[in-house]
Parts: structure tokens; C-alpha cells; sequence
């Protein structure tokens, strides 16, 4: 990968944990009760809000730290993937006027589905554990 690239890479990984790390943290500074009742109110099980909530925030940090980048990114895809199906899918892409839509859902799966495909090395603690091994 040339150093732009690999640069153009980090920066979608730090952005994308970001936004992932947000998220976690709305969630469980809501609360995890409430937060679990709103999966509960979508139709999902409640122990599905404890799960997304940990992966987004430890996930998120993960991510910006470049610590297990593939695994995290294929694990937001996943959810991606699950909130666009079962919350996003009937506001269609640009919402409905009364929900928003599922834009911004496809744009992090987008993301996540770089990331987890290929990684990204600079500036990252996987990096740095491959070298140490070395």
C-alpha cells in the first residue's frame, strides 16, 4: 500500500472507531436499561443492547488504537448489516419524514467493510505487536 494510501486508511479507521466509540457511549450513558428497552420497543432482545453497547465502546477504542482493526470492523459491519434490515430498512435510504433513513447505516457498513478487507497498519498497535514478535 503506498503511504497515501495507508494515510487515506488511517484516517477512515480513526474515524470510524470514533463514531462507533459515540454511539457506545450514548448508549450506555443513557443507560443500559433504557437502551435495552429500546432494542426491546424495535422488536430485538434486550440482551442484543448489552452486546452492541460493549462492542461500540471497547470496539470503538480498539479501532482508534489500531488493536484487532479487521475483527472490530467486521463486527460493525455486522451490526450495520442488523440495524439497516431491522430498524432502518422501511424509511428507506433517505427516511420517511417521520424516521431518519438508512444512509448514514450504509456509509459506516461501507466503512467497516474497507476496513475489515484491508486492515490498516500505520500508526496501529497490531503493528506494533507484529514488530515486537519479530
Amino acid at each position: 500500500m503506498s503511504r497515501l494510501h495507508e494515510l487515506g486508511v488511517f484516517l477512515l479507521r480513526i474515524v470510524t472507531g470514533f463514531i462507533f466509540f459515540v454511539h457506545g457511549w450514548m448508549k450506555w450513558h443513557q443507560g443500559l436499561e433504557e437502551t435495552a428497552a429500546s432494542f426491546l420497543a424495535m422488536g430485538l432482545p434486550a440482551a442484543l443492547a448489552y452486546i452492541v453497547t460493549i462492542v461500540e465502546l471497547a470496539g470503538g477504542w480498539a479501532m482508534m488504537l489500531g488493536l484487532g482493526t479487521r475483527l472490530m470492523a467486521a463486527a460493525f459491519a455486522v451490526i450495520m448489516i442488523g440495524a439497516i434490515i431491522t430498524v432502518k430498512a422501511d424509511a428507506g435510504l433517505l427516511g420517511n419524514g417521520q424516521e431518519t433513513g438508512y444512509e448514514f447505516n450504509l456509509a459506516l457498513l461501507a466503512m467497516s467493510i474497507h476496513l475489515w478487507l484491508s486492515g490498516s497498519r500505520l500508526w496501529s498497535l497490531d503493528t506494533l505487536v507484529r514488530r515486537l514478535r519479530e
